[in-house]
């Protein structure tokens, strides 16, 4: 597809609503998506499974558009962000919306504008999804793909019960939980910017002790005094082999409670899992190893996902048939 009439789509929405919708299909195929280069000014809504979207690069193409969650609830007539078993009402606050499984972005940028495109609205900064997954969306996959945007919360799939997500070579930019993935998320060789002082990564994995936040061989970088990590529910941090910039905060990651309403406090079962090996940056004491080599071995993709997914193999396959197909 290209937007200047050179293929048979001129938006990648109409691509994606061309497909057929075959879920409950016992042996359903992959469904290919090129994305020529170019600046795609849409949303994507993505209901069928296993869709791989495969641009030219990640400064060639792409997919941008402003949109603040607060503002996009506001024309559905929400009064307050949703919760629980209301997040379902975000479907559209995201420039990409996810409520299927088995879906990778390959070679693309995904840019929530809405900071940039609106400089005058005081509220500029709070939320605004780049990628945004739903109670459906699992075995996410993004390579060579940057998912950008100055306010909140840019990438959030939050499958809280079933969710696997696998990041390589992938940037990632916004303000304070910029990366917040619930369920399971494995992110190597990529980059975080933060804009702003608060935490940059964020995790709920309250659901299953199993579940946790593995980011390896990557790079962090923020504003003076940037925190690395929070979490409101139960969560777990592993980081192994990053560099850390020098602006990091002296703060280790912590748990987010509301002295003034503990009623809105998040049950505590685990309590603090946050492991390091082997990472570089400031010679700070909670950013010291505390696992051990052989254990820091046991946090590969292949034995963080348990034999339910193997997303190496997958991109494999994916950058394969890229190769032979025109």
């Amino acid at each position: 597809m290209a937007t200047d009439g050179s293929a048979p789509f001129r938006s990648i929405q109409a691509a994606l609503d061309s497909l057929p919708q075959d879920n409950n299909a016992t042996h359903q195929r992959w469904a290919l998506v090129r994305i020529a280069p170019g600046l795609y000014r849409e949303k994507l809504y993505l209901t069928r499974n296993k869709v791989l979207l495969a641009g030219h690069s990640l400064t060639d193409t792409v997919i941008q558009y402003p949109e603040l969650r607060q503002h996009f609830l506001a024309r559905q007539g929400e009064g307050a962000l949703p919760t629980g078993q209301g997040l379902s009402r975000d479907w559209g606050a995201a420039v990409v919306n996810i409520a299927a499984s088995d879906i990778a972005l390959l070679d693309l940028t995904v840019h929530n504008s809405y900071a940039l495109d609106y400089p005058q609205d005081p509220e500029r900064f709070e939320h605004q999804f780049a990628l945004r997954g739903f109670e459906q969306a699992s075995r996410i996959l993004t390579d060579s793909v940057m998912l950008s945007s100055a306010g909140a919360d840019t990438v959030s799939l939050w499958n809280k019960q079933h969710g696997l997500y696998y990041h390589s070579r992938s940037y990632f930019s916004g303000r304070v939980d910029l990366f917040c993935p619930r369920g399971t998320a494995y992110v190597t060789d990529s980059d975080f910017v933060n804009y702003t002082t608060q935490a940059t990564l964020w995790h709920d994995g309250e659901l299953a002790e199993q579940q946790k936040l593995v980011v390896t061989h990557s790079r962090f970088y923020g504003v003076s005094g940037y925190q690395l990590a929070r979490r409101h529910y139960d969560g777990q941090f592993v980081l192994l082999h990053n560099r850390f910039s020098s602006s990091l905060a002296d703060q280790p990651i912590f748990r987010r409670t509301y002295p003034q309403q503990p009623q809105r406090d998040q049950p505590n079962r685990y309590g603090d899992r946050n492991y390091f090996y082997q990472n570089q940056g400031p010679a700070y004491d909670w950013l010291q190893d505390n696992l051990t080599a052989d254990e820091a071995t046991r946090y590969s993709a292949e034995q963080v996902f348990a034999g339910l997914w193997q997303p190496e193999q997958q991109l494999q396959q994916f950058r394969q048939w890229l190769k032979e197909t025109p």
